[in-house]
C-alpha cells in the first residue's frame, strides 16, 4: 500500500509543537492537502490510494491556520511551525518530494528544470546554431492554464519568455534573442499532490530585428 495518510499522520503527531490528539491531527493534515474536513478527504475521489508517487506538495497554510482555529487552538505560528513540522512529516516518509508553501514556491523551484529542457530541446538548439551568440539568460512568465486545485488528472502552466544571449563582436550579428515557450504538464496525486511534470511543445524563434526607417 505504501506510504498512506495515517502513516503520515501520526508521523505529523510527534513532531508538532503542541500536544495534539490523532483525531484532530488527522484534520489538521487534511488541511493542510485543501481539505475542510477529514472527512471530506476519505470521501475525496481526487486522491491517490499512497503518496509514493508524489513529487511536489504544495501546502494550503491558509486552510491550516483555519482549521486550528476552529479546532480551538489559538497558537500563534509566527516562526511557521506548524508548516515545518508538515514539511518534514512527509521529507521524512517521502525524501524524493519537494514541499512548498504556495504554487508561486513551487514555479520557482522548477524554474532551472524548465530552462536545461529548453536548451536541450531541437527547436532552441537550431535557433540558437543560426547566431553567432552564446550562453543565454532566460526571463520566462508561468502562467496556469487551470487552477491548482481543480479536480483534473493533469494541471498544467504555458511557458512564455526569452533568452538573451551574449554576441561575438568578431562575428556576423545574426539575432541576440530568442523567444521561448512551451507547456509544462504535471500528473495529480491529490488535490495538492503532484507526481512527474513534462516541458512539453517547446517552441523556440530568434527575435526579429525592428525595421529602420528613415523619414
Amino acid at each position: 500500500m505504501g506510504i498512506v495518510f495515517s502513516s503520515l499522520a501520526h508521523t505529523l503527531r510527534t513532531k508538532l509543537p503542541i500536544e495534539m490528539q490523532l483525531g484532530h491531527v488527522h484534520q489538521l493534515l487534511s488541511a493542510a492537502l485543501g481539505y475542510n474536513t477529514y472527512a471530506a478527504f476519505k470521501a475525496s475521489k481526487e486522491e491517490a490510494p499512497s503518496f509514493d508517487d508524489a513529487l511536489h506538495v504544495v501546502l494550503d497554510r491558509a486552510l491550516i491556520d483555519q482549521r486550528m482555529s476552529a479546532l480551538g487552538y489559538s497558537m500563534p505560528d509566527e516562526d511557521n511551525l506548524l508548516a515545518r513540522a508538515i514539511r518534514e512529516t512527509f521529507k521524512e516518509h517521502l525524501p524524493e518530494a519537494s514541499v512548498y508553501d504556495d504554487v508561486e514556491h513551487l514555479k520557482d523551484d522548477l524554474f532551472f528544470d524548465i530552462v536545461r529542457d529548453i536548451e536541450n530541446s531541437g527547436s532552441y538548439s537550431s535557433e540558437i546554431a543560426m547566431t553567432n551568440a552564446y550562453g543565454g539568460d532566460f526571463e520566462l512568465d508561468l502562467d496556469e492554464v487551470s487552477p491548482f486545485e481543480e479536480h483534473e488528472p493533469e494541471w498544467d502552466f504555458t511557458v512564455s519568455g526569452s533568452s538573451s544571449l551574449e554576441q561575438d563582436p568578431d562575428q556576423v550579428y545574426h539575432g541576440d534573442v530568442i523567444d521561448v515557450s512551451a507547456t509544462v504538464v504535471f500528473q495529480k496525486v491529490g488535490r495538492r499532490v503532484l507526481g512527474k511534470f513534462e516541458v512539453l511543445d517547446i517552441g523556440a524563434q530568434i527575435r526579429p530585428e525592428p525595421l529602420d526607417y528613415e523619414l
